[in-house]
């Protein structure tokens, strides 16, 4: 698939996914905007009580795509810890 910087520029885009009925949060499709393919989603995994990376098969990455969708999670987390927090304050 290559790298997800080329140049200093990033080649991947997480899309938001409609809410899914009886869902709580929301689904990311991950695309490589150089190849214009899907490459995976980032979906909640309840019983881990994380947001969690599924490739698609087949789907060659590079370190620094990996680093992408990692720092893209932790800001997902991040934001999902910060939810808890401002309805236990109210």
């Amino acid at each position: 698939m290559g790298s997800s910087t080329y140049f200093g520029a990033s080649h991947l885009d997480f899309e938001k996914l409609p809410l899914e009925k009886g869902s709580k949060l929301y689904k990311y499709k991950v695309i490589n905007t150089h190849f214009s393919e899907e490459i995976g989603n980032i979906h909640w995994r309840g019983g881990w009580r994380q947001y969690v990376f599924q490739a698609l098969p087949k789907i060659d990455m590079s370190r620094s795509c990996q680093k992408e969708i990692i720092k893209f999670i932790d800001k997902l987390m991040d934001d999902w810890k910060n939810s808890k927090k401002v309805i236990h304050n109210s």
